[in-house]
């Protein structure tokens, strides 16, 4: 029966796998960044429309009301 690897070609397998493992470390890494990043900036926008809501609500308290008769 034919043996299933060469011999031979056996050191490709671990370069191969260790090439695949440093690219995934690496694609996690940017994916960390990048979740991190998209975080930062969700609670800014948060943030930015509460103080939003804040001023136009005390705006509306301030403003007078007009009575239409």
């Amino acid at each position: 029966m034919r043996p299933f690897f060469n011999r031979k070609s056996l050191w490709a397998y671990p370069v191969f796998g260790g090439v695949g493992a440093s690219f995934g470390y690496w694609l996690q890494g940017v994916d960390e960044r990048q979740t991190k990043m998209l975080e930062e900036r969700k609670q800014a926008i948060l943030e930015k429309r509460a103080r939003r809501a804040g001023r136009e609500a005390s705006a509306a308290a301030a403003a007078p009301t007009e009575v239409v008769a």
